[in-house]
């Protein structure tokens, strides 16, 4: 054997060691897999396989716009309070975003009009006001490019907003991605009875809230002292508490001001696999078809989040959590004028658990502020600890009210809350005026801060209150009709490639059997890209890929053929499959390259299920060069090497 046929083959089953290694987690469930194993991505079936929700959604631009236009109102009328200006500003439902301002004095329109432009120039434009508006009035919209920006800003936030609340719902494998001016969001596997409720936790509306956090509480160091603090690890003493792996902390610090000490008591958990009831297992979206009948106890194992694990034994059925307990003692019903929220932590880089977690809040339920009271947001990070932090700018309305806040908690903390989850609570040292402030982000890990940040400066820039989402397509696929699309796509595909499997060889003998292998690397290596970038394989997919077989087998039926012509010219064995496959190069190149030509024009102008097919048969095109010409070869290589330079003939 020379020494290019020993390498190449080498190579040959190195490829197919890697793209097995590839596969495994699409065949085998992570716990099936060693811990070291390093492939992690896999096939994932798309919603016509195994059934699910498939939704497009609209941003409502005139919404944001006119909640801009309310939003720079309220500045108005606010700066025109304090500087004791007699003035009317209204916001017209037509034209959309318009603001009109009629003054009582009209010696101060030049002021007005000057700060007007001072604040809002970079978002407004002037217009001409309508004859039926005092004279003197000043008119002015919001501009089509800061229009466009509320935009661009809303669909990003849109598209991490719903991304968060379906992993927190524990769907698996949701793909959220923007589509153009939409936003697409396909859910596979999930449950006929939880559509709906998916619906609604997609489609609510963000807020952005800051609220106090009530420390030296009552209720929490009753709550502290029921789930007990043992030893230096505060150890839980509680059954529920240990069985859920709660654990009671503090947090202390003393005011700058020189005040006394204030305490924080909270509760923490970790994510963690917990059996729960069915009802409890499917408002947290675990119960599917494929657990459904799995109970243990007449529970079901779920991956739980520590913010559900906290909330379950705080209001969760269990008659030995905190709800059941206070049936039978008030004092630990929690007030009506309080409640209790949850923030995501990174542990410190010296923590000997280095789990990240959940921790709990206790809230004055009251709203302080809101994101309407925000002009303008940007990322930044702390000069002095180089952490990520969001820098605000506050409008008039929210800088005095900001300001007085601050002033009356003085030494306490101050949570921001986004979409009900707190997103940094940190102690308030003094009144902060000026209409500027800034919140730090919690954690450890620099890559997950960031992007929290980015996800909080989204927010900002188009307020508490983002275009609405407003759904434009869906449809629905029910599981059976998925297990049905399954189950006839393996069939087909498996009589398919038998009878091509047949054929070959019928035909063209041994030689049909390295064709065989030839196109079972083929299908190999295509599934084990698909498997590299988690790919989603659709029914188009498939077509794709059982075309790409045709192609393949098309190819070495081209080759065969030239090395057939050659062998009847008299050609030894050695140089009829030189000749064969130098000769059938150009013309499965030409065949290749004009289908890899028609996939990019569906690519470029298909979408949806055609894109998929576009993507799926310029994969195929490159393993079937690949398969055609090089795997082949190799074992055509190894076929002619053992006849050993005779001038004998080959089966084919």
């Amino acid at each position: 054997m020379d020494r290019s046929l020993k390498w190449r083959t080498i190579a040959l089953l190195l490829g197919c060691l890697l793209f097995v290694g590839i596969l495994m987690p699409s065949f085998m469930s992570r716990d099936q897999l060693p811990s070291w194993f390093p492939f992690e991505k896999k096939i994932n079936l798309g919603l016509d396989l195994q059934g699910g929700l498939h939704i497009v959604y609209s941003i409502d631009l005139d919404k944001a716009i006119d909640d801009k236009a309310s939003e720079i109102k309220r500045d108005l009328e606010a700066r025109f309070s304090d500087e004791k200006t007699a003035a009317v500003v209204r916001t017209p439902s037509s034209p959309l975003g318009a603001v009109y301002v009629s003054l009582t004095d009209q010696a101060k329109r030049e002021a007005a009009l000057s700060a007007i432009t001072a604040d809002y120039g970079g978002e407004t434009v002037m217009m001409d006001c309508p004859a039926a508006e005092p004279p003197g009035s000043i008119c002015f919209r919001v501009s089509s490019d800061y229009a466009d920006g509320i935009k661009r800003a809303a669909l990003t936030n849109a598209v991490a907003t719903i991304r968060e609340r379906i992993d927190e719902k524990g769907i698996a494998e949701p793909t959220v991605v923007e589509k153009g001016d939409e936003i697409l969001v396909e859910l596979p596997g999930i449950d006929k009875e939880s559509i709906q409720e998916t619906r609604d936790i997609i489609a609510r509306t963000a807020k952005l809230e800051f609220k106090v956090v009530d420390e030296n509480s009552e209720y929490m160091k009753r709550l502290y002292a029921h789930v007990g603090s043992e030893g230096k690890e505060n150890r839980p003493t509680d059954p529920a508490a240990i069985a859920a792996e709660i654990r009671a902390e503090i947090d202390q610090w003393r005011p700058e001001d020189g005040g006394g000490m204030r305490t924080d008591y909270f509760l923490m958990a970790h994510d963690r696999e917990q059996l729960l009831t069915p009802e409890e297992a499917k408002a947290i979206g675990c119960l599917n078809k494929g657990n459904k009948d799995k109970l243990e106890n007449g529970r079901i194992k779920c991956n739980v989040t520590g913010r559900r694990v906290l909330d379950l034994y705080l209001f969760g059925d269990d008659k030995l959590g905190i709800k059941g307990l206070a049936d039978t003692d008030p004092a630990f019903k929690l007030p009506d004028d309080r409640q209790i929220s949850y923030e995501y932590n990174e542990p410190a880089p010296e923590a000997k658990d280095k789990r990240p977690y959940w921790r709990s809040y206790y809230l004055d339920r009251a709203v302080r502020l809101t994101g309407s009271g925000i002009s303008d947001a940007m990322g930044s990070y702390d000069p002095n600890t180089n952490r990520p932090i969001v820098l605000l700018d506050f409008n008039r309305y929210g800088s005095r009210v900001f300001g007085d806040l601050t002033a009356q908690i003085v030494g306490k903390k101050l949570a921001t809350i986004l979409d009900d989850k707190v997103k940094s609570a940190p102690i308030i040292n003094g009144a902060i005026r000026g209409g500027r402030a800034s919140i730090t982000m919690g954690g450890s890990e620099a890559t997950r801060m960031e992007a929290e940040r980015n996800e909080l400066v989204n927010v900002l820039k188009t307020g508490s209150l983002p275009a609405p989402l407003h759904e434009e397509t869906s449809s629905e696929v029910g599981p059976s009709l998925g297990r049905d699309s399954i189950e006839k796509t393996r069939l087909s595909f498996l009589i398919g490639i038998a009878l091509v499997f047949i054929i070959m060889i019928g035909i063209y003998r041994w030689s049909g059997w390295i064709s065989v292998f030839g196109v079972m690397f083929h299908i190999m290596m295509t599934l084990a890209v698909m498997a590299a970038f988690g790919a989603t394989l659709t029914l188009p997919g498939i077509a794709a890929v059982v075309l790409s077989v045709g192609m393949a087998v098309d190819g070495n039926i081209l080759i065969f053929e030239r090395i057939r012509d050659e062998l009847l010219l008299g050609k030894s064995v050695r140089g009829a499959v030189d000749l064969g496959y130098s000769r059938a190069f150009s013309a499965i190149l030409d065949g290749q390259l004009t289908t890899a030509a028609a996939g990019w024009v569906l690519l470029q102008y298909g979408s949806g299920p055609i894109k998929g097919f576009a993507v799926m048969l310029l994969v195929g095109v490159f393993t079937t060069l690949v398969s055609n010409l090089w795997v082949s070869r190799i074992l055509f290589d190894w076929y002619v090497s053992r006849k050993k330079g005779t001038l004998g003939t080959i089966s084919i």
